[in-house]
């Protein structure tokens, strides 16, 4: 089992409700077929078990033109103790049709390419990895839906992999505060797991995370993450890890991860 793919799935799972039951076969299925596809992203962490539904690959539906881009305008960003209760409101988050979520994968992919290319070295070789879409599991009781791309960055057998995650809950959303998602972490993850919060404009909370663990070849790895929870009740997670058994350093910190989660462009 890849353990990094599965502190990914956890990071994805946003809710406050404890771990519930799961059939472990299941879990083992679904990263057996992720590894066997290409190599699952990491994230360094060892031994998190989540029960995490199988993605549908994404299947390119009927033209759909991407939201506009808001105006350039600086979101107002203050640093917080992660208090704010996300999602806004009672909970109740609108939800995008399976057509409208499946046509916006590839462009979404597309999109992130395109600023990829604007911001990392040309030596890094940017290319795709794996686009899905679909409804997702964690180890919390509510599901999300949304789409999922992996890049890969740098050599084939010791780069980087960069994977954006943009999702919404389905209801009902059990609301949480972004302290409680990281105390979860620090017991499922690991202990060294570091967060830091900032609450953006009206409703919308940014989180990053950094952990050191040991992948299952004994290397230490260090692990960084952003999530951009927006106050439409969609959220946005960028994650950055390294191949498991490689030291190497990696290219962006947390606050370009931050920046990048809260690209406008990333929206279903």
């Amino acid at each position: 089992m890849d353990e990094q793919t599965l502190a990914r799935e956890f990071t994805a799972a946003v809710r406050t409700e404890p771990p519930l039951g799961f059939d472990p076969d299941e879990v083992v299925t679904r990263v057996a077929r992720r590894r066997h596809r290409r190599r699952a992203i990491l994230l360094a962490c060892a031994g998190v078990v989540v029960a995490a539904a199988a993605a549908a690959v994404a299947i390119p539906g009927p033209e759909v033109q991407a939201p506009p881009a808001s105006p350039a305008v600086s979101p107002r960003i203050k640093p917080s103790a992660g208090e704010r209760l996300w999602p806004p409101g009672n909970g109740d988050v609108p939800q995008p049709t399976d057509a409208r979520i499946s046509a916006r994968a590839p462009q979404l992919a597309d999109h992130l390419e395109a600023v990829l290319r604007k911001t990392m070295p040309p030596a890094d070789r940017i290319r795709r990895d794996t686009v899905n879409s679909g409804h997702y599991g964690g180890i919390m009781p509510t599901s999300q839906r949304g789409v999922s791309i992996t890049e890969h960055g740098g050599p084939e057998e010791s780069g980087y992999y960069l994977t954006v995650d943009v999702y919404v809950p389905t209801n009902p959303v059990k609301r949480f505060r972004p302290l409680e998602l990281c105390a979860e972490m620090k017991i499922q993850i690991s202990p060294s797991t570091t967060c830091r919060y900032a609450d953006v404009d009206t409703g919308g909370i940014l989180m990053t995370t950094e952990e050191d663990t040991t992948d299952r070849e004994g290397t230490l790895q260090h692990g960084i993450s952003a999530t951009y929870f927006r106050a439409d009740g969609t959220y946005v997670l960028v994650s950055l890890g390294g191949t498991v058994g490689v030291i190497r350093p990696l290219p962006l910190t947390a606050e370009e991860l931050a920046t990048l989660a809260r690209d406008p462009g990333l929206t279903l």
